[in-house]
């Protein structure tokens, strides 16, 4: 973050997660069975004989070298949570050619008591929140302990700023909120917790941000503002570029800056995540479209995007689909990284460096290392003041001279 300062939260749960990785894949589709199949809450330990834990193996395991055997892989992969005390196994094996276990043992991943987390010290306009701080949950906690170290901290910025890019500047830096199933940019969806949480305006008002409503699918922009003399771009006649976005907010916030700047777009479009990959065929030779530029998330999911949309379109009138380079600059410069889903974990090499070969050349290597890290960089990161206080990005959006 342009002027920010990392904060620091006391987060320990009670038993972390090995390291992003096949090992770590098997083990939450493990805990994820025997939640669906056995109401299993995470307290207590429970049991799940060979024949289930191969079936899960088997859903989560991709295949390497032809002669890999499977049973050897899995007998390494709970070695691997054994060692990481996230499972334990029977004393008994099965008579195999591969000695795995009868069946192996969930350790608790949660406490059956509820242990007291004390309370921050409030900032003064949340003190209200102190009688309803021991029986808030998890995540209410850890979503109001991460309010309040942001307004301690003071890195308010000069403006207001659309809700999701504020909610990635304030719950961002937490741990809870780096697990991808709490993603820091959706704290609202579905969580009114009092007292602050539950009051809109309010909330608003004191992180000095804004709604964003659903935008529609496209705007146009008919002409281009003139450039003055000093500027390094040539006035062009009419837009003719398509800038296509991946999430709302990140859209608004590009459309509202592209009203006071020059720029060669006709059109700017939110991509709507995967729907992109098949609207493109959308564009017709009347649209008269010259480049196409994309900025999503950064992550599998965010890049293979773009790339499907290519593969949807080769050999068609329709431009490539090219990165908008510089705000993918942006997002490497100011985004702190978050988990991705467990199903994105198991990135190999190859995918990675497949999927960041879309990317300019200089960006590549700390997106693999990101893909295969198990993390993500959510688009949010590059937000409305940054859009307005730096003006790099503006070479995403001018054309003329540049390769299509």
């Amino acid at each position: 973050m342009t002027g920010g300062r990392a904060l620091t939260f006391d987060y320990d749960p009670l038993r972390p997660d090995p390291p992003p990785g096949p090992a770590a894949d098997l083990l939450g589709a493990l805990r994820r069975f025997a939640s669906d199949s056995r109401k299993w809450p995470g307290t207590t330990a429970t049991r799940i004989l060979l024949d289930d834990v191969r079936k899960v193996f088997h859903s989560v395991h991709r295949p390497g070298y032809k002669d890999e055997l499977p049973d050897a892989v899995l007998l390494a992969r709970l070695t691997e949570l054994v060692t990481a005390e996230a499972i334990g196994w029977s004393a008994g094996t099965v008579r195999e050619r591969y000695r795995l276990p009868r069946h192996i043992t969930l350790t608790p991943v949660k406490s059956s008591v509820r242990l007291k987390r004390p309370a921050p010290v409030w900032y003064s306009e949340l003190r209200g929140v102190a009688p309803y701080w021991d029986s808030g949950t998890e995540k209410i906690q850890a979503a109001y302990e991460a309010l309040n170290a942001w307004l301690h901290a003071g890195d308010y910025g000069s403006m207001e700023i659309p809700w999701r890019e504020r909610a990635m500047r304030i719950f961002g830096q937490h741990p809870f909120f780096q697990q991808h199933k709490h993603p820091a940019e959706k704290v609202l969806d579905k969580f009114s917790a009092r007292p602050v949480f539950s009051d809109l305006s309010e909330l608003y008002r004191l992180t000095r941000s804004f709604a964003v409503d659903l935008p529609l699918l496209t705007k146009t922009f008919p002409r281009v503002v003139e450039l003055g003399k000093e500027a390094g771009f040539h006035p062009v006649e009419g837009g003719r570029g398509l800038l296509v976005v991946e999430n709302s907010t990140t859209y608004w916030s590009i459309a509202k800056r592209l009203d006071s700047i020059s720029h060669d777009l006709g059109y700017i479009a939110w991509g709507i995540g995967w729907n992109f990959a098949s609207s493109i065929a959308s564009i017709a030779p009347a649209h008269d479209v010259s480049h196409i530029r994309y900025f999503g998330d950064l992550d599998p999911a965010g890049l293979r995007i773009p790339l499907r949309a290519n593969t949807r379109i080769s050999g068609s009138h329709i431009p490539e689909v090219l990165p908008a380079v510089e705000l993918y600059d942006s997002l490497l410069q100011l985004g702190v990284p978050g988990r991705v889903p467990p199903r994105e974990r198991n990135v190999s090499r190859a995918e990675a460096e497949r999927l960041a070969s879309w990317l300019a050349p200089h960006q590549r290597p700390a997106a693999i290392d990101l893909m295969l890290s198990g993390q993500r960089l959510a688009q949010e990161w590059v937000g409305l003041d940054h859009l307005t206080s730096d003006h790099r990005w503006h070479r995403a959006i001018r054309f003329q001279g540049r390769a299509k």
